[in-house]
């Protein structure tokens, strides 16, 4: 597990959150890559693979925390995904705000 913070809190959320925005990552990646070596079988596996493992976490997280994408919102009556917490709004103690001191590396600002 990843740690965020200097005392190495970090909710199932945020642990959840981070696994997708690396997958989503090594996806695009994959996919520029095959951009250029279509029949690459080792790049088509693990597409698939890193695909497989997106999507069912993405349904886990969607299932038990909010809509990540605004189009996982299409039988909502409220555009829900707004409220969530914004990518660069995790890993941080106090919600993203780096003026307040969120940064746990003591780098003058």
């Amino acid at each position: 597990m990843r740690r965020h913070y200097a005392n190495g809190n970090v909710s199932r959320r945020e642990e959840m959150m981070l696994r997708l925005q690396e997958l989503s990552f090594a996806l695009k990646e994959t996919e520029l890559f095959l951009d250029g070596h279509p029949e690459n079988r080792r790049a088509l596996a693990y597409y698939a693979e890193q695909k497989a493992e997106y999507d069912t976490l993405k349904a886990e997280y969607e299932a038990t925390y909010a809509p990540i994408t605004p189009n996982a919102t299409e039988n909502d009556t409220a555009w829900r995904w707004v409220r969530s917490p914004w990518p660069w709004e995790y890993g941080f103690p106090d919600g993203g705000n780096v003026a307040a001191g969120a940064l746990d590396s003591g780098e003058e600002r």
